[in-house]
């Protein structure tokens, strides 16, 4: 490792952390990547299921994730082989057949909104115009940000009908911020709505991975943090912060100590408390920290065979367990099925083995022809996002500290978003940026 003098730490290996590294390395910095587990990726990774790799939860991007398709260009990642872009396509299927489909078309806002309306299925006059409305105040900033409300609020103040919330709303909140709409934050809401919608006629597109989440990104980034100079150490948890007169001096691993004028921890509040508390001047950033709670995302994998397919990538469900449905065909892998289940819920209280048979029961109902699954697997990230509730803006710091040398980067730092890849992406980066300018200006 080099000099603790020109040293740059980064502490978590998730994309948040990958993000920063990899910047800090283009730009000729040292470089150390600490992460915990034995392998990186953090709530966006690679797990086995028998023997094939799958991810620990079905991320799907959009159009919109910028910075994440630049990192991806820069670490020479050749988009059209790894990544399967769509045009937005939101298809619900209840019991008995009957559906919603709502089709973002590529035209300039709001035109792209108003044809997507008129061309929907499931939805009377009434459900289209009330939702083009909406449309509307979004792309003409007219939606009033005074005070941070709940989703269901927001939508009630704009006279939303109960299929527009149900079919559309709804689903794209759970979906986005994975928070329910009675809790749900409208700022970050309407932030998220006004990006995918009312900016390029692209950013709603639907982005999925032809690979499975290591291969995107944590396999590339590690070797180009290596190619260039950095180091990347796997199963070492920090467990302590070196402070010294409100200036950063390193970390500490166990017993081991690494000298370093600039640290990044890229980890979830919940693991930068223990680090931060013992230290009077951040204070105030860990007594915040104790504010986030966390929702989980479940997924279901079903190991049907290769015959079994779905009409499109991605569908979605109403009145069932899970909320979406996604066939990983598109990865290569015909036969088998993700299920999702975003957010909180009694199907918490169930053992896997019950939920995952709960999930079958109900997959059986909806596509009578599907034969039985051959192998089941349930993977839950309880603490998959933070809670995007009301008010939880107020909460969210920024990526400098009041610690000379101690940055935070990760999802939940402000950048406006919820806990998305792209959040992550963003917060990583400019810690990288901010780093990049304190040292070379001294």
């Amino acid at each position: 490792m080099s000099d603790g003098e020109n040293a740059i730490i980064v502490v978590g290996g998730g994309w948040a952390g990958l993000a920063c590294a990899v910047q800090l390395t283009a730009r000729g910095h040292a470089v150390t990547l600490l992460e915990s587990a034995r392998q990186l990726g953090g709530r966006a990774r690679r797990v086995a299921f028998d023997d094939q790799g799958v991810d620990n939860g079905q991320h799907v991007m959009l159009g919109a994730y910028h910075q994440t398709l630049a990192l991806l260009k820069q670490l020479n990642i050749p988009l059209e082989k790894t990544l399967q872009r769509e045009m937005l396509d939101l298809y619900l299927l209840r019991a008995h057949d009957h559906h919603f489909q709502f089709r973002m078309p590529h035209l300039f806002s709001p035109l792209n909104l108003l044809f997507g309306l008129l061309g929907s299925k499931g939805f009377s006059i009434r459900d289209r115009w009330s939702a083009f409305l909406l449309g509307l105040r979004l792309f003409g900033n007219a939606i009033s940000t005074e005070e941070d409300i709940s989703v269901a609020q927001l939508l009630s103040r704009y006279n939303q009908t109960d299929n527009v919330i149900r079919a559309l709303w709804e689903p794209i909140c759970l979906a986005s911020l994975n928070t329910p709409i009675e809790e749900a934050s409208s700022d970050v809401f309407i932030r998220v709505l006004h990006d995918s919608f009312c900016r390029s006629h692209r950013d709603a597109d639907m982005i999925i991975p032809r690979v499975d989440l290591g291969r995107l990104l944590p396999d590339p980034a590690f070797d180009y943090i290596e190619q260039h100079g950095g180091f990347v150490h796997l199963s070492q948890r920090v467990t302590e912060l070196l402070i010294e007169k409100r200036h950063v001096r390193g970390i500490k691993c166990d017993d081991n100590r690494y000298d370093a004028a600039q640290v990044v921890l890229a980890i979830p509040p919940h693991a930068c408390q223990p680090l931060l508390k013992p230290h009077s001047a951040l204070h105030d950033i860990a007594y915040n920290m104790s504010g986030y709670d966390y929702h989980p995302i479940c997924t279901i994998y079903l190991q049907y065979p290769p015959s079994v397919q779905t009409d499109r990538p991605i569908q979605g469900l109403l009145g069932t367990t899970s909320q979406w449905i996604v066939d990983r065909r598109v990865t290569g892998q015909p036969g088998l099925i993700a299920a999702v289940i975003s957010g909180p819920g009694p199907h918490m209280q169930l053992e896997n083995d019950e939920l995952g048979a709960l999930v079958q029961d109900e997959l059986q109902q909806l596509f009578p022809h599907w034969p039985a699954a051959n192998a089941v697997q349930v993977i839950r990230e309880k603490r998959a996002t933070f809670n995007c509730r009301v008010g939880i803006e107020t909460l969210r710091p920024t990526n400098r500290t009041p610690v000379q040398g101690l940055w935070l980067a990760g999802d939940y730092t402000n950048t406006g978003y919820p806990a998305t890849i792209e959040s992550a992406v963003i917060s990583g980066q400019r810690a990288a940026d901010k780093i990049h300018q304190e040292v070379t200006k001294a």
